[in-house]
């Protein structure tokens, strides 16, 4: 009898429409690249990867008191609904606080702990906006060799040691270049 119960308020709950739809992953952009720029305001620029035909990536920037609320904006900085489930790479500017920023995205369900991190010591904006494909070059930086620590690692050795060495980048011609090491102290 309480089965019965069950299925018949499950079958109500269908047929009256209170039923949650599904969502198409083809309405969501996949964030790859995600800049953080400043400790207060926070400003985050989003990059999606290139999609076939596309000449430049979809992105958007959002702004926040806090990176927590930049956070909450990001998704819907765009032209296109973002998603942060997919980002691979955290490059943030030389006057973020970095320990702050780091134990957010662990924290966060979306994001994770397998973005590596990158610095630049340029703004953070002009960089990512001015390069054709951000996930590309970075992706050919980490191919090439360069070993930037995850999320997770940066944070430890961070925490542990009181500084995390992390790779820096740059533009250079349209494209994300290595330039050097940046020394992070706590």
């Amino acid at each position: 009898m309480k089965r019965m119960w069950m299925l018949a308020l499950s079958l109500a709950l269908v047929l009256c429409g209170c039923a949650p739809t599904a969502r198409e992953p083809d309405q969501l952009a996949l964030v790859r690249v995600l800049g953080v720029a400043g400790s207060g305001p926070v400003e985050l620029t989003a990059v999606c990867g290139l999609d076939e035909g596309e000449d430049t990536p979809i992105g958007g920037i959002c702004e926040g008191v806090d990176f927590a609320a930049a956070l909450e904006q990001a998704p819907w900085c765009a032209k296109q609904e973002l998603t942060l489930t997919s980002v691979s790479y955290l490059v943030v500017g030389a006057d973020v606080d970095l320990h702050e920023v780091l134990v957010q995205v662990l924290g966060d369900e979306e994001l994770g702990s397998t973005a590596t991190v990158w610095v630049t010591l340029d703004p953070v904006g002009e960089v990512l906006e001015g390069c054709s494909d951000p996930e590309g070059d970075l992706t050919l930086l980490t191919n090439q060799g360069i070993k930037a620590p995850t999320v997770a690692a940066a944070l430890a050795t961070l925490t542990t040691q009181g500084q995390v060495e992390l790779p820096c980048v740059g533009q250079s011609g349209g494209r994300l270049a290595q330039t050097g090491w940046c020394k992070w102290e706590e």
